[in-house]
C-alpha cells in the first residue's frame, strides 16, 4: 500500500503536538503552510519537514491527506480557498481539529468530492511545547463510512482514544470541556491570588483541597461531591465572603476583585442547582442564601 502523505496547514500550538505524535507514528508529513511565512518555517525546521509555504499552490499533487490546524474562525475560509486549488480532490481526505466547529466548515471541499472528518483531542494546548497525547480522550465527527475509517486507524495509530458524536452534540462537548478545565484553571488563578503568601505556601494550602474534589466528584459523583458553606446552607459565611470582598474593593485598586465578588455570586447560585439535585429540595437556610445572592446580582 503506498504510504499517504500529509499537508498540514496551520503552525500554531496543537500543530507542534500533533506533528510530533504523527511522526512518531509513522505517517510521513511533507509539506507545513501557515499565513506566516516565519511559522510554517519555525514548525517544519522543527521536525526537519523540507517544505513549507504560504501558498496552497505550493502543495505537491502527490499530497492526499490535508490536515487544517488553524483557529476555529478560520477553518471554512482555510477550506474554501483551498478547494479553489485546481486539483482533483476525489481521492483527498481532509480534517480539522477543531472542538468548535463541525464538519460543515469543510463544506465546499466536500463539494468536490473531498471526504471530509474533524478530529477533536481533548487535551489542552497551552503553548507550542510538545505535549503527549497519547490516551487523550478524543471525538470524531465523520459522516461518510471512509472518513470514519481513516479517523479510527488515525486514533489507534496515535493511541488516542476515539469516540464518535454528532455535530449538533460537538460545541457542547467543547464547553463542557472548558468548565472541567479552563474555569477550573482561572477559578485556582483567583483561590492564589486571594492568599497573601510567600513562596509555595498558597500552593500547599490549594493542593489538598483541589485534588480532594477532584477525586470525589469521579469517585462520587459532582453533585455528592459537593460541600462547603453553600451545600450546608451557611449563610453567616457567605455573607462573610461578600462582606470582606466589599471591604478588601474600597481600598484596593484591584479590578480583579470585582470580578471574583461577581463570580463567586454567579457560582454560588449555580451551585445552589447542585444542591438540588444533592438533597432534591432546597432547604430554609439555602433559599435564604438564593434569595441573598439574587438580590446582589447586577
Amino acid at each position: 500500500m503506498t504510504k499517504r502523505k500529509i499537508v498540514l496547514i496551520g503552525a500554531g500550538k496543537i500543530a507542534y503536538s500533533l506533528t510530533s505524535a504523527l511522526q512518531n507514528s509513522g505517517y510521513e508529513i511533507q509539506c507545513i503552510i501557515s499565513r506566516r511565512l516565519n511559522s510554517a518555517k519555525s514548525l517544519a525546521n522543527k521536525f526537519t519537514i523540507t517544505n513549507y509555504s504560504t501558498s496552497f499552490n505550493k502543495i505537491s499533487p502527490e499530497i492526499d491527506i490535508f490536515f487544517i490546524t488553524v483557529p476555529d474562525g478560520e477553518i471554512k475560509n482555510v477550506a474554501d480557498k483551498l478547494s479553489k486549488v485546481n486539483r482533483d480532490f476525489k481521492q483527498n481526505i481532509c480534517i480539522h481539529f477543531s472542538g468548535v466547529e463541525t464538519i460543515s466548515a469543510l463544506s465546499s471541499l466536500k463539494k468536490k468530492g473531498c471526504v471530509t472528518g474533524a478530529l477533536h483531542i481533548i487535551r489542552p494546548f497551552s503553548s507550542k511545547s510538545i505535549v503527549d497525547i497519547k490516551n487523550s480522550p478524543a471525538s470524531v465527527e465523520a459522516e461518510e463510512k471512509r472518513a470514519k475509517s481513516f479517523l479510527v486507524q488515525l486514533c489507534r495509530k496515535l493511541k488516542l482514544k476515539p469516540h464518535m458524536i454528532n455535530s449538533d452534540e460537538k460545541v457542547f462537548h467543547h464547553l463542557a470541556a472548558v468548565h472541567s478545565s479552563n474555569f477550573l484553571v482561572g477559578n485556582l488563578f483567583n483561590a492564589f491570588s486571594l492568599i497573601d503568601s510567600k513562596g509555595d505556601q498558597s500552593k500547599a494550602i490549594l493542593k489538598k483541597t483541589t485534588q480532594s474534589a477532584l477525586d470525589n466528584v469521579f469517585k462520587l459523583s459532582p453533585a455528592k461531591a459537593l460541600s462547603g458553606p453553600v451545600d450546608r446552607g451557611d449563610v453567616y459565611a457567605v455573607k462573610k465572603h461578600i462582606s470582606e470582598l466589599d471591604r478588601k474593593i474600597k481600598s484596593s485598586k484591584d479590578h480583579r476583585l470585582k470580578l471574583i465578588r461577581l463570580g463567586y455570586i454567579i457560582q454560588s447560585l449555580s451551585l445552589l442547582e447542585v444542591v438540588k439535585s444533592k438533597y432534591g429540595k432546597l432547604d430554609k437556610k439555602h433559599k435564604e442564601i438564593e434569595i441573598y445572592f439574587k438580590k446582589l446580582m447586577p
